[in-house]
């Protein structure tokens, strides 16, 4: 594999004479010299740049930019360039669990687009929004709400965030466009050379079906902007869940470790079929237990919530046995017309009911003919399959310790039947149990395959022993075959060295493209393992 040249923090003076430039742009109040102020307010209300669940300075921005348009992107480019300042690209910078808004080089300067908040255009007759990088899920619910559309939009667990960003990192929600990659059509680019790109349909100036039509004419090229640093995304089209005539929101129930296999390879057929329609998320029994609402069971958990602790699974069987819950438990909806609804449910009863075991509860909106259900209706949820935004999640970061704490995410992609997932699951429990930490599933099931994510809770007094044990869920995940579909700033080389198909081709083809669309590494240096590689090295690897 070729070597690669890893950018360098850019010297003070530098720094200071592209602040001086980009006020020029902005005006100052739009640059921050110093990461310490600037962003978007986040958790105790800091409006810092870098990793709020971390004490290290490893990835610690050097200051942030926040230009408000298109055009003003395309200057901070040419400056950076001109400068050879290191950008790191965020939109809202609330990739909580991923490294907020840190960057891979220590010293880059944030630019931060979430001054940049316009919600372009928003159709409810095509189900469509188009948006720029600073719009959050909030956001989007409220202008909803407030034009009285019937329109469902997906929401992640946290509505915070923003929609663009969350969609290039190949995040998801819970309607049946809850696959945002998926459900993503048009984009618009400022490449790292300042110059500005359509893709698809946008390719043609005013060209009506943009948000329409993702595949254009030629290769399709919004592949290259996810997960990469090859150009900086400015807008994107979105589709969006037309609201339902009927609505059930379903939990399946399963009572032994076990169970996961069938519950996994039942829940994926049925999305094969087209009876479910949104991604099912499983929870394991403590994350049941953790945000329940049942006092005496947070007093057991208590006990044992602590730095260098773990609740026992003894513990947490009792508790389950207690409350008559299962070890599993998974959620999702159903969305149909009038006449639908009654038959999905029958069918979800048939299908898991060879389970032993299994208990399945629902919350049912049978709706009218012709009339659509309303957000209103439905108040908030616990997952919000019917895209209403909350924050309510946040809470259990200081689960751990109440002088502050946080969250890391592992997210192996792994087959649907569930056998594969029960394999993996085994490994990365023990794995955390022996690290002394709690393991909290947030598995989110598709047709053909789940994302396991295993979201792991720490103090920030176990930062490196959390970050030890990352480091062995990656290496473990990859000698039964598989990687994250997204990870922490601190692990983004060590993932991409997983992909080592043909002496990792796929690498140095990547490089091939960052040298030449981005000859000085300026823009995201080290995004997803992507570096600014000597082109001759790169040839000679490709044989070219």
């Amino acid at each position: 594999m070729s070597s690669h040249t890893r950018s360098a923090a850019p010297d003070t003076k530098t720094l200071e004479e592209f602040f001086n430039d980009a006020a020029s742009v902005l005006g100052e109040e739009n640059v921050s010299r110093t990461p310490e102020h600037g962003a978007l307010n986040g958790l105790q209300n800091s409006d810092s740049y870098g990793d709020s669940f971390s004490t290290v300075t490893t990835h610690q921005p050097s200051g942030a930019v926040r230009p408000k348009s298109v055009e003003e992107v395309q200057e901070i480019v040419k400056l950076a360039n001109r400068h050879k300042v290191p950008l790191w690209t965020v939109s809202r910078g609330k990739n909580l669990g991923y490294g907020g808004s840190s960057a891979v080089v220590k010293g880059s300067v944030i630019l931060d687009l979430h001054r940049m908040n316009k919600i372009i255009e928003l159709s409810e007759e095509y189900g469509y929004a188009i948006v720029e990088p600073g719009v959050s899920f909030f956001d989007l619910y409220e202008e909803i709400q407030r034009r009285g559309l019937n329109l469902w939009p997906s929401v992640p667990a946290i509505g915070w965030g923003s929609v663009l960003g969350n969609t290039v990192d190949r995040g998801f929600g819970y309607t049946p466009n809850g696959e945002h990659s998926q459900s993503q059509c048009g984009m618009e680019v400022v490449l790292p050379n300042g110059d500005l790109l359509r893709t698809g349909m946008g390719a043609v100036k005013d060209n009506k079906t943009f948000p329409l039509y993702k595949g254009g004419f030629g290769p399709g090229l919004d592949g290259l902007f996810y997960q990469s640093n090859l150009g900086i995304v400015t807008k994107i089209g979105i589709h969006i869940t037309p609201a339902p005539e009927a609505y059930a929101t379903v939990e399946v129930s399963v009572p032994r470790e076990e169970d996961i296999v069938p519950l996994v390879g039942t829940l994926s057929d049925l999305m094969r079929r087209s009876i479910i329609l949104n991604s099912p998320s499983i929870a394991n029994i403590f994350r049941i237990a953790l945000t329940s609402q049942v006092p005496e069971v947070h007093a057991k958990l208590a006990q044992y919530m602590k730095p260098g602790s773990y609740v026992p699974y003894p513990v947490l069987e009792e508790i389950r046995r207690d409350q008559n819950w299962g070890f599993w438990r998974a959620y999702f909806s159903l969305y149909g017309s009038v006449e639908m609804l009654p038959a999905l449910l029958a069918t979800i009863k048939r299908a898991f009911s060879g389970i032993q075991g299994v208990q399945i509860k629902w919350r049912e909106f049978p709706g009218k003919p012709g009339e659509a259900i309303t957000a209103a209706e439905i108040n908030e949820e616990e997952i919000p399959h019917s895209g209403i935004p909350t924050l309510a999640p946040l809470g259990i970061v200081n689960s751990r310790s109440e002088t502050g704490g946080g969250h890391i995410d592992y997210s192996p992609v792994i087959p649907a039947s569930g056998r594969e997932l029960y394999e993996w699951y085994l490994t990365a429990k023990q794995r955390t149990m022996d690290a002394k930490f709690d393991f909290f599933a947030d598995f989110h099931v598709y047709p053909r395959y789940v994302i396991g994510i295993e979201l792991i809770i720490y103090t920030l007094q176990e930062e490196a022993r959390v970050h030890q044990l990352c480091r062995h869920l990656v290496q473990d995940g990859a000698q039964q075959g598989y990687i994250p579909y997204r990870t922490h700033v601190s692990y983004m080389d060590n993932v991409a060295r997983k992909l080592d198909f043909n002496h990792s081709s796929f690498s140095r083809f990547v490089g091939l493209m960052k040298h030449t669309l981005d000859p000085k590494g300026i823009l995201s240096p080290g995004k997803s393992g992507i570096w600014y590689r000597d082109v001759s090295e790169v040839m000679s690897s490709l044989h070219l």
